[in-house]
């Protein structure tokens, strides 16, 4: 097939998506031709943590339960490999449990599957005793507010998204040198982390796991200022106190909060 054809890097990355999907297709109708009561056989759409939590319960519920964890990405772990933050490998460890998981013997994997298009949900449920459901969301909620889709704007999920890597913002390419000033939207952890990645010194960067055309775009960058806009102070943010330590720990970085933020109320006491 390689031979008869000139593919370009494009069109081979299709035609091994498609190889990779028909592979799957074929082994599920080779291994599950008639679906009997024994073993159990579960299938899961989605391979992040709920995905790999409920495979690990299954298989230790049932010694004879059989899982597949499918997922349109070629790689499993979902948010914990695109949407935890390069620079915290501490809560990366988890996926050295999700491994274990997968290397079960009664558990595979299988990547560039596609619900709806490469396989229907009827057909996984006429091949499984059981099919669990375990994708997160994949697109950002509209404010429905004037100037959200300017450019420049991007949703939190798109650029934590663009620096782990994640194949559909790979080309994301956020301009980081037309200004020295971001603005963030929010005041929780993710909006601390977005900050962090900001104004974190790049050689530091360095040694994380962050995607190289990210850490390429960031050693660039412009931005020396970075506004956290919340609905309220401060006092009210919704991010953990260890988030809040690290920011307040980067080098050669100064903190500016209004001393009029940080009053309480009663409110804020209970």
């Amino acid at each position: 097939f390689f031979k008869s054809k000139t593919l370009n890097p494009s069109n081979l990355h299709n035609c091994m998506s498609k190889m990779a999907i028909f592979r799957s297709r074929a082994w599920v109708s080779r291994a599950f031709s008639s679906l009997s009561s024994n073993p159990l056989r579960v299938c899961i759409v989605g391979s992040g943590p709920a995905g790999f939590y409920t495979a690990e319960k299954m298989l230790k519920a049932d010694q004879k339960a059989e899982v597949d964890i499918l997922d349109r990405l070629p790689t499993p772990f979902g948010l914990v490999r695109s949407g935890v933050a390069p620079d915290h490998p501490e809560t990366k460890i988890v996926m050295n449990q999700f491994t274990r998981v997968a290397q079960n013997d009664r558990c595979t994997f299988l990547g560039n599957v596609n619900l709806g298009s490469s396989v229907s949900l009827k057909e996984l449920r006429d091949l499984y005793h059981v099919v669990v459901l375990a994708y997160g969301a994949e697109s950002d909620r509209v404010l429905g507010i004037p100037g959200e889709d300017l450019e420049g704007i991007y949703s939190a999920r798109e650029f934590v998204w663009w620096y782990n890597g994640h194949p559909d913002c790979r080309n994301l390419a956020p301009d980081l040198e037309s200004t020295d000033t971001a603005v963030i939207l929010g005041q929780g952890n993710v909006a601390l982390d977005v900050a962090r990645i900001l104004v974190r010194p790049t050689d530091e960067l360095a040694t994380t796991d962050i995607a190289s055309h990210a850490l390429s775009a960031l050693e660039r960058s412009s931005i020396r200022k970075v506004y956290l806009v919340g609905r309220r102070g401060p006092v009210q943010a919704a991010c953990t106190a260890k988030e809040l330590r690290e920011i307040l720990g980067l080098r050669n970085l100064h903190i500016d909060i209004q001393e009029s933020d940080l009053q309480t109320t009663p409110a804020d006491e209970r």
